[in-house]
């Protein structure tokens, strides 16, 4: 037997029969069982000495048992005969005037041994008909004897006559009752059954809460364990209540918005009902309010698919996980890429500025007009497009007529960058000039003038009163537009021109040869960037919060590599080789979906909505 078994057979045998000597060996095994409950302090079971043995003769010395106790042959039940007038007992032919003598009491016993063996030697009808207790807490009923005694018989009360009712009544203190085993016949079961529907009756219709409660504590003494596990089993089911059904769909929602999105999709386990609320619309909807949700949200949305493909699209970014879609239709290198939502617009050195469909990849429309390069691009509205030109030039075309809408004569050398806030944009040339438009008048409103070399890159600030301007004098500008005066000169590089500039509240980013650094506005340098191994070309900043100065750069240039930077770390964070030939990526823009670069012949797009393996 196992160690915890034979230690209760120890118990329940010195308990049962106190007269018999048994000794148990001591073995490896029960010695680390002692000694691990009296480290634990779990000794307290009933225990005697054991004995402790080296060799096996020693072993085979203990099983010569100078002192046996034979105990009787019991037969089985049909061979065992009881005489209702005698209390004799006859196996099979020969009858016995009294039990052995095991059940005899011996001298030095408890209250409670005594009242075992009283037992023992009364007759089968008296064990039957005893007390409750003696028969259920003495010997507790097992589960898995349980069926075995259901198939004992019960004596049933013979309710044929009233004599026999009169002579149950009469009987003295002391006296025994008698019963017979017969089986009850139909009359009886039905008769049952009416006195359990008037018992039911009084219970429901007549009775208050306080008799209730009275007749269900006498009734429960009377259950034997068979009945209390019953009743325990069948409560545990009836006390069950669903509380989320059973409360109004505001209150169970507001109970729900306290759970994270992972515990709401286990709750939608659970049950149907409970999947119907923690699919609900309004419910994702505040999720969804709780985040910066940076997918496209559709016009009649799913709450729940947006807050999910919001989570791809983060991890996809963090692990650098995205889709390559390539746009192929120039002749030329591709100088200037600008997006939105739904179209793509290049212009390229082939003179010609092509509208592109962002979600097929294709070519919608081809303008033609420029008499040489295009190299910036601006949004005007949804359906105008600015272009400026290595000719002096920025046209206006008109997306949906398909033709172009203005041209103007902007500057007297090639336009390399320019930027719009409203109605207000800003150009740069090389005749080392900046200058202010009123691009719903096609008017100019001023010319800045500071630089003493061409200016190759420009930005704004968010409310576009002022200009920022990087030039090949090394140095960074920041105008103001109503004045036209300079607030304040950086100088960014000691040896080459500053190619590109991005500003993002209060802070400027620029590039100029293979570094990128961070300034404050007052001129201050917060940091610099030196992964890229040729001349930066592109910057974009982006801050989320001023104070902590945290936030991202993304950068590119002649090594073909596009970089993202944590402002609050000197390394990049990740490393997208946009052209795998090793080109130039003169122009660059992002958003939160996407990374879109200008490559020799054609337009890569990075897509970060693309579906993980997930």
């Amino acid at each position: 037997m196992q160690p915890h078994q034979h230690r209760d057979f120890m118990y329940t045998a010195q308990k049962q029969f106190p007269e018999t000597e048994f000794t148990p060996v001591s073995t490896h095994t029960t010695r680390e069982v002692k000694r691990r409950v009296q480290l634990h302090r779990e000794d307290n079971y009933y225990r005697v000495k054991s004995a402790y043995f080296h060799m096996d003769d020693e072993v085979k010395e203990q099983n010569k048992v100078i002192r046996r106790v034979r105990l009787p042959e019991i037969l089985q039940d049909n061979h065992i005969i009881i005489h209702k007038n005698d209390t004799s007992i006859s196996f099979g032919t020969k009858s016995i005037a009294s039990l052995p003598k095991l059940c005899s009491v011996p001298k030095k016993r408890s209250n409670k041994s005594i009242r075992k063996y009283k037992l023992l030697q009364a007759s089968k009808e008296e064990l039957y008909n005893g007390p409750a207790n003696d028969r259920f807490v003495d010997m507790p009923i097992k589960r898995h004897i349980q069926d075995e005694r259901l198939t004992q018989s019960v004596p049933v009360f013979s309710t044929s006559s009233r004599a026999d009712k009169s002579a149950m009544s009469s009987t003295k203190p002391g006296s025994t009752a008698k019963f017979t085993e017969s089986k009850p016949d139909s009359d009886q079961i039905f008769d049952l059954s009416t006195n359990a529907s008037t018992v039911v009756h009084w219970y429901t219709d007549l009775w208050t809460d306080v008799k209730r409660n009275e007749f269900l504590h006498k009734l429960i003494l009377k259950l034997d364990p068979r009945q209390h596990y019953f009743i325990s089993s069948f409560m545990l089911v009836r006390r069950h209540r669903d509380f989320l059904t059973l409360l109004p769909e505001k209150i169970v929602l507001c109970i729900l918005n306290i759970l994270d999105p992972k515990e709401l999709c286990k709750c939608a386990e659970v049950s149907k009902s409970w999947y119907s609320l923690a699919h609900n619309n309004k419910l994702w909807k505040w999720k969804c309010d709780a985040v910066n949700i940076k997918v496209t949200i559709p016009a009649d949305p799913v709450w729940k698919k947006v807050y999910r493909d919001n989570v791809i699209l983060e991890r996809n970014w963090h692990h650098g996980t995205y889709r390559t879609v390539d746009m192929k239709g120039n002749s030329a290198p591709v100088e200037a890429v600008i997006f939105d939502r739904n179209i793509l617009v290049s212009g390229s050195q082939d003179k010609t500025v092509k509208i592109w469909d962002i979600k097929t990849g294709r070519c919608a429309h081809t303008f033609e007009g420029h008499q040489g390069g295009v190299w910036c691009l601006s949004f005007f509205t949804p359906n105008l497009i600015l272009s400026g030109s290595h000719d002096g030039t920025i046209k206006i075309w008109n997306v949906k007529e398909r033709k172009m809408a203005r041209s103007i004569l902007a500057h007297d050398g090639p336009i390399w960058a320019m930027v719009r806030h409203g109605k207000i944009l800003v150009s740069v040339s090389q005749d080392k000039t900046a200058k202010v438009w009123d691009i719903s008048r096609c008017l100019l409103l001023k010319t800045l003038t500071g630089h003493n070399k061409p200016i190759f890159a420009v930005d704004m600030n968010e409310d576009g009163t002022l200009v920022i301007t990087g030039s090949a004098d090394r140095t960074v500008k920041i105008w103001d537009v109503e004045t036209g005066e300079v607030k304040k000169t950086i100088w960014v590089s000691s040896t080459t021109s500053v190619m590109a500039v991005s500003y993002h509240k209060g802070f400027i980013a620029a590039g100029y040869d293979n570094v990128v650094c961070l300034h404050r506005e007052t001129g201050k340098l917060i940091k610099t960037f030196n992964e890229h191994e040729k001349r930066v070309e592109s910057v974009q900043l982006k801050i989320e919060d001023p104070e902590k100065i945290t936030g991202a750069i993304i950068s590119s240039g002649q090594g073909g590599l596009v970089k993202i930077w944590n402002t609050k770390m000197p390394q990049s964070i990740q490393t997208y080789k946009l052209s795998k030939e090793g080109g130039t990526v003169k122009s660059i823009k992002f958003d939160e979906l996407r990374i879109v670069g200008g490559l020799k012949d054609r337009i890569r797009i990075l897509d970060f909505q693309a579906p993980n393996s997930d």
